[in-house]
């Protein structure tokens, strides 16, 4: 990937892990936490292959 793709990557994950810990802190039911942590694991270790659609789960 070119240097300007993978900044906005680490940009847009920065972003997104502190979107995570507010909604941890304040809407996310314990089902919806683990679904979040599995999601996490995945794509930190880019296996983007195991991701199903929303309207499939």
């Amino acid at each position: 990937m070119s240097k300007t793709v993978l900044k906005k990557v680490e940009e847009i994950s920065r972003k997104l892990d502190e979107l995570k810990d507010f909604l941890e802190d304040v809407l996310l039911t314990t089902e919806e936490y683990m679904l979040l942590k599995e999601v996490d694991e995945i794509v930190s270790n880019k296996r983007f292959n195991e991701l199903k659609a929303l309207d499939e789960i």
